[in-house]
């Protein structure tokens, strides 16, 4: 297996919209990666120096097409260019990267999961890994975004999402959190993933902590 730290090529199977500011790019390595939920990828393009990191959508058990979630934005170097891929196109991977903020079954049945804006896209990797793991097990799927709009995949996730939609900070308050999600604050086995701006997971982290949740079962990652 090429070590995750080396470059690879990949091809694009499709770029489709997902929100009103994001795509979901399918990519197909030409070896395979094997990946844990949570992480991510670098991305670039053949002969580029430049490249991005991009969190994986998809679930460990989804080998080949990877689920990219990109936020495209105005000034960006390389998403703009990425919504532009046809497919068959070549882009190049290296990963998959990032330890600190996998989630793996032993992690046990009980989950948190609380994402804003474009936040939402490695835990849902976390949460289909977890539903694979723990058919009955509890999970809470807690989403904060300015519009629907701006929600990746909305019509597709709506039914596992609690979601609240505010231009306000904090954008989930400790009442908020305290009437969500109830009694798994308390539950032994509940571990908690949180992604989203910094502003977001201070708040959020700080709430959770002061409503009695152990801090060493809280995993955070700043995604603007």
């Amino acid at each position: 297996m090429i070590p995750a730290a080396q470059w690879r090529p990949a091809r694009v199977v499709s770029v489709e919209t997902a929100s009103a500011d994001m795509i979901s790019l399918l990519i197909a390595p030409d070896t395979e990666t094997v990946h844990r939920a949570g992480q991510h990828y670098e991305i670039r393009f053949p002969g580029d120096e430049l490249g991005r990191k991009y969190s994986i959508v998809s679930p460990p058990d989804q080998l080949a097409p990877l689920e990219f979630g990109v936020q495209v934005l105005a000034k960006g170097l390389l998403s703009p260019r990425l919504a532009r891929c046809l497919p068959g196109a070549t882009l190049e991977l290296r990963g998959p990267l990032g330890e600190a903020f996998t989630w793996t079954p032993d992690a046990g049945g009980s989950l948190i999961l609380i994402g804003g804006g474009a936040g939402i896209t490695p835990l849902l990797s976390i949460y289909g890994a977890f539903t694979r793991a723990f058919p009955d097990g509890t999970c809470r799927f807690l989403l904060s975004a300015k519009r629907p709009n701006l929600v990746y995949r909305l019509e597709r996730y709506d039914p596992i999402l609690i979601t609240r939609y505010t231009d306000s900070s904090p954008r989930l308050s400790r009442s908020d959190l305290a009437d969500l999600l109830g009694d798994l604050l308390h539950a032994p086995s509940a571990s908690a993933r949180i992604c989203g701006p910094g502003g977001l997971l201070d708040s959020v982290v700080d709430n959770l902590i002061d409503l009695g949740f152990p801090e060493e079962r809280i995993r955070s990652e700043a995604f603007v």
